[in-house]
């Protein structure tokens, strides 16, 4: 898995959605975080897993198509893999395909509610449309992932927007605390 995050931080006025991990997807243990043996047998846990890897092989190399029917591929033999829904929704976002993409986020925090990088993704696909549903996605992002620089910022940002300003100037200050890269946007205008 690639990590862009820090291109994907929500711009001080304009709160806009980006893919946080470009083309290529996520991939663990083959398995949807549980215990595969409860949910699937060993042989199609197998199939699952050797499916996933085909598909993060295709989709590394620019065949989304492939990669699409691969993780789809994967769901046959297990309908809870948290990383085939994961990349079919990175896939879909990529393709403009954005109500897709966010149900296939939440298939997979179906499979796992903390699986951070869906929770991160699928916040930015709500700011626009529920921002209150936002913030409670990256509050549980940064539950999952304390040390996510990008997913404090974004939060921070979207609380300054709702007028909770002392926690928004905290969750940004404590973004850049754990990422001096980023920059404060309100900070960055005022020396304008």
């Amino acid at each position: 898995m690639i990590d862009r995050r820090a291109a994907r931080v929500l711009p001080s006025v304009v709160l806009a959605a980006a893919l946080a991990f470009g083309a290529t997807g996520c991939g663990g243990d083959g398995g949807s975080g549980k215990d595969s043996s409860s949910s699937t047998s060993a042989s199609d846990a197998q199939k699952a897993k050797s499916a996933l890897d085909a598909g993060l092989k295709a989709h590394a190399s620019g065949d989304l198509t492939t990669a699409a029917a691969d993780y789809n591929r994967t769901l046959k033999y297990d309908g809870t893999n948290k990383f085939a829904f994961y990349n079919l929704a990175l896939i879909d976002e990529a393709s403009g395909n954005y109500g897709l993409a966010e149900a296939k986020y939440r298939s997979a925090l179906k499979a796992d509610a903390t699986y951070e990088p869906a929770l991160f993704n699928l916040a930015i696909l709500r700011t626009s449309r529920d921002p209150k549903e936002a913030v409670s996605l990256y509050r549980r992002a940064v539950a999952a992932n304390p040390k996510d620089a990008s997913a404090w910022l974004n939060l921070g940002l979207l609380l300054r927007a709702a007028g909770d300003k002392t926690p928004g100037n905290n969750a940004v200050t404590h973004a850049i605390a754990l990422n001096p890269k980023l920059k404060d946007p309100a900070k960055s205008s005022q020396k304008g």
